[in-house]
């Protein structure tokens, strides 16, 4: 056999056995560990203008900026779509809802992409408590939905479980105490959202 051929032949062997020449695949953790992360971080603002936006009605909505097509909306836009999916899987939503958290992206994108001299009047810290009433409010708003639903078909044994569920938690026994139910859920709805714009309004002047 060829000498030549043979250096060759030992030389790969080393390789194999020393690991050169292997190209690695392999994130490496780290990177991993903080890409992790900063999706947790986009989810939980999303989450958090998504229940703040609910509070307002469709004309109380601020008008966005047309962003830019480039690398960096691009890539923001894929991680926010896999975060929308994410919140489609874990919680049922309506028509509404998914509305509300779409212009809840746009706005995350917006505050995310543009200057911070023009970013959205959204771009408050946003206390404990204002975030634990926009879920006291989502929440209502849901029973409020489903005690209002009629099913058909195959949805109104869905509907009536869900609403079995509710009235169980109220304890309501009869149509009166549905109609007191529904009364006092939008009495707490309308109270909370009223003091949020009081404070916000507070903020403002």
């Amino acid at each position: 056999m060829d000498t030549n051929v043979i250096e060759h032949q030992k030389r790969d062997q080393e390789n194999d056995n020393t690991g050169f020449g292997k190209v690695e695949n392999n994130k490496h953790p780290c990177a991993e560990g903080e890409q992790h992360t900063v999706k947790n971080k986009l989810k939980e603002d999303l989450q958090i203008m998504w229940h703040k936006v609910r509070l307002l009605q469709m004309s109380e909505r601020e008008k966005l900026p047309k962003l830019k097509t480039h690398s960096k909306l691009i890539k923001l836009q894929e991680e926010i779509n896999g975060v929308i999916e994410e919140l489609l899987e874990e919680d049922e939503m309506n028509i509404t809802d998914i509305n509300n958290l779409i212009y809840a992206a746009a706005i995350i994108m917006t505050q995310t992409l543009n200057e911070p001299s023009k970013r959205s009047k959204y771009r408050r810290d946003v206390e404990f408590w204002k975030i634990r009433m926009w879920k006291q409010i989502s929440s209502w708003r849901k029973e409020l939905s489903i005690i209002a639903e009629t099913g058909t078909g195959s949805d109104n044994g869905k509907v009536n479980r869900k609403k079995r569920k509710i009235f169980k938690k109220y304890r309501v026994t009869n149509a009166r105490e549905v109609a007191h139910l529904t009364e006092t859920l939008k009495q707490k709805v309308q109270a909370k959202a009223q003091r949020i714009r009081r404070y916000e309004k507070g903020e403002t002047q």
